[in-house]
């Protein structure tokens, strides 16, 4: 089984998302997607979290709040994706590693294209949307 846990940031100053352009070093390249990766041996989700966005943005950012947001399962139950909304008081600027190509600060519901598949089918669900929205709302 492979599990995998991935955020979006959300800045409580502007309320816009930080999304993160895939490079050609990885799957999906060259699609918008959420910061994160596969976790290692007997990680929880959120250490694997912390350690992925470390490597990939260059530190772990001051949090205000790591929320947990969906758990994606497959149907074959080969593959799980845990996903949190991590908010932070003001929009940063990353230092991206050779897994991205860019990142960009977005309106929520306004996504860049192409999404990774997976990102994807969050960020078009009402519920996600719903949640982001109620996050920023009691920020």
């Amino acid at each position: 089984m492979i599990e995998a846990s991935g955020c979006i940031f959300l800045s409580i100053d502007t309320g816009r998302i930080l999304l993160q352009l895939r490079s050609n070093n990885v799957t999906h390249p060259k699609t918008w997607g959420f910061f994160g990766g596969k976790s290692e041996k007997d990680e929880r989700p959120i250490e694997t979290l912390k350690r992925e966005v470390i490597e990939e943005i260059g530190d772990w950012p001051e949090a205000v709040k790591t929320i947990p947001i969906s758990k994606f399962t497959s149907s074959n139950g080969r593959f799980i994706y845990n996903s949190f909304v991590v908010t932070v008081n003001n929009e940063f600027i990353p230092s991206l590693n050779d897994e991205s190509d860019g990142f960009a600060w977005v309106d929520i519901g306004k996504w860049p294209k192409p999404l990774h598949p997976g990102a994807k089918i969050q960020c078009k669900s009402k519920d996600f949307l719903k949640k982001i929205k109620t996050i920023y709302a009691n920020a």
